[in-house]
């Protein structure tokens, strides 16, 4: 491994900071993140510096505070591991000539409508889209489509602003919900409503080489707020899923680091829900590592640090030893609107049989909604391992139905 003596981690959304200590304990930390977001940087005390910016700085303003710091203390390697803050991550690679991702690259990830694009022109999937701010737009794209068709923001995470519009009398409804719950300064998009079992995809690559390692299949309620997955390795059945993903990489230009492609298993085959330069949320990273051993987040540091991983992979995936089992998570609901009073029987949820943890999302009096709107909604989780994806499935359906949630008034 490269011995990098100084790395830039932008943005604080994943637990990265133990796992560079553990791989090179003389490394010197940088982290610099959005004001919005400096409450997820994690042992700040173990960073040499913790920068802030407002979100909405240019871009220009993120690079010269890289820059300075670089000038005080040569940046050797940048890193960016969750989803937000990767475009100002990509322009200060870019300044400073080290490794990530292109810019134009995250551009097209970020964006739902010109990832369309680069897939059309790459030959690997025709799916309609745009963005449109009227209802007049709206129903043309119905009238040339047909119905139900899909509006969610051009940029957006964690299912929120997702519509789902049936019926020409419910397109003015469906785009004033939309807009409405779209992140500010988000145009809404809209394309058709694919059929058909989802899944999400991880994989990893380096110098443009790619392991599908993970698929994940997804549970979902009628608003897509993600309810549970259930996490296992490729099987021999799922090799036109793997070729697909590995054609949608190639077309997006990714080269590096882990992927999280989301899927729409249609009736013509795959088709692309987004992907991301990132390891997956909603605990996959983990529930991946704990079932099949391959820990995603600590080969991304690995390759941050200067490291070619993907030997390590190869070796780690043909290893006899290495588990083969299935992971599964399943989320709680609140029950009702409210406030949260308590979540009891978290002890016996976990003793349970395969159950491998549960944990809370919210806090005593924190406020529930219900029906819920996007996965912060969501109350808490069991997670669970197992030989295959029924057991493993059963066992957090068992844990969360254990545990009793107190919703007192608003």
């Amino acid at each position: 491994m490269t011995v990098f003596k100084h790395v830039l981690v932008v943005a604080g959304a994943r637990d990265v900071t133990p796992v560079l200590r553990r791989l090179n304990p003389a490394v010197s930390i940088t982290t610099l993140v959005a004001t919005q977001r400096l409450a997820k940087v994690r042992h700040p005390t173990e960073c040499a510096r913790v920068l802030a910016l407002d979100e909405a700085a240019d871009p220009q303003e993120w690079v010269a505070v890289a820059q300075h710091v670089h000038r005080r203390q040569p940046i050797e390697a940048v890193g960016a591991f969750g989803e937000f803050d990767q475009d100002h991550a990509a322009a200060i690679a870019s300044a400073l000539n080290l490794p990530f991702h292109r810019e134009e690259v995250i551009a097209a990830v970020y964006d739902k409508v010109a990832m369309r694009r680069r897939l059309s022109a790459a030959g690997v999937e025709e799916v309609p889209s745009t963005t449109v701010s009227t209802v007049g737009e709206l129903r043309r794209f119905a009238d040339d489509h047909g119905l139900p068709v899909i509006l969610k923001p051009q940029c957006g995470t964690g299912s929120l602003g997702i519509v789902r519009v049936d019926d020409l009398t419910d397109l003015d409804q469906g785009l004033d919900r939309a807009v409405h719950s779209a992140p500010p300064g988000s145009p809404v998009v809209v394309e058709p409503f694919l059929t058909g079992a989802e899944v999400s995809v991880e994989a990893f690559s380096e110098r443009g080489e790619h392991r599908i390692v993970g698929i994940t299949h997804k549970i979902k309620d009628d608003n897509f707020v993600e309810l549970g997955h259930v996490v296992r390795e490729p099987g021999p059945d799922d090799s036109h899923v793997v070729a697909y993903v590995r054609q949608v990489l190639n077309a997006m230009g990714i080269t590096q680091g882990p992927t999280h492609t989301e899927l729409i298993l249609t009736g013509g085959g795959p088709r692309v829900v987004e992907t991301h330069t990132r390891a997956g949320g909603d605990q996959i990273p983990a529930l991946l590592a704990a079932a099949a051993g391959i820990d995603l987040v600590e080969l991304a540091v690995r390759q941050v640090l200067g490291e070619r991983v993907l030997p390590r992979l190869d070796a780690l995936l043909v290893a006899p030893d290495r588990p083969r089992r299935v992971g599964a998570i399943r989320y709680l609901v609140p029950p009702r609107s409210g406030r949260l009073v308590s979540v009891e029987h978290t002890g016996h949820a976990v003793s349970l049989p395969f159950v491998t943890g549960c944990a809370l999302l919210k806090d005593p009096g924190d406020e529930l909604i219900t029906p819920i709107r996007d996965s912060v909604d969501r109350v808490g989780y069991c997670t669970s391992v197992a030989d295959d994806s029924e057991t493993a499935e059963e066992a957090v359906r068992r844990a969360i139905d254990t545990l009793t949630v107190t919703v007192g008034a608003t």
